[in-house]
């Protein structure tokens, strides 16, 4: 969902006609995507007075990127209860080798940041909304 309503919001600022906009954000990483919709925001609309909210956006959404990176990319295993798993994070730098790190979370802690990224994307649907109204998005 968060993703959809970014690349919404890149096509719209792009403002070319949504096939168009499609084509440009389908193959895009999460990362990508972000850089392109800022640069397409910069170059539509200058350093106006939505820009703080739009950064803040932004910045939420690479947050959110970097916790859904931690899960995916994750060994989980039992916890040490029934509320809780544990995440295991395996590293092989070349200052320290290999290092294994734990990490208890909790299924609270899940929900939370699965609600959280529920209000990203709302936020940024509401976002868009409001460039919609003062024709800064088509």
């Amino acid at each position: 969902m968060l993703e959809s309503q970014l690349q919404t919001l890149a096509q719209s600022i792009l403002g070319s006609g949504q096939r168009l906009g499609q084509i440009v954000t389908a193959e895009l990483s999460f990362k990508a995507l972000r850089a392109l919709t800022v640069s397409l925001y910069l170059q539509r609309n200058g350093e106006d007075e939505n820009l703080e909210e739009f950064r803040s956006l932004i910045k939420r959404a690479a947050d959110a990127e970097e916790q859904r990176n931690q899960i995916v990319h994750s060994v989980w295993g039992a916890g040490n209860d029934a509320s809780s798993i544990t995440r295991i994070k395996t590293t092989a730098k070349e200052r320290h080798g290999i290092r294994s790190h734990f990490e208890d979370v909790s299924a609270a802690d899940l929900s939370t940041f699965a609600a959280e990224i529920k209000d990203l994307a709302g936020d940024l649907q509401q976002f868009w909304f409001k460039l919609l109204g003062i024709g800064k998005a088509t």
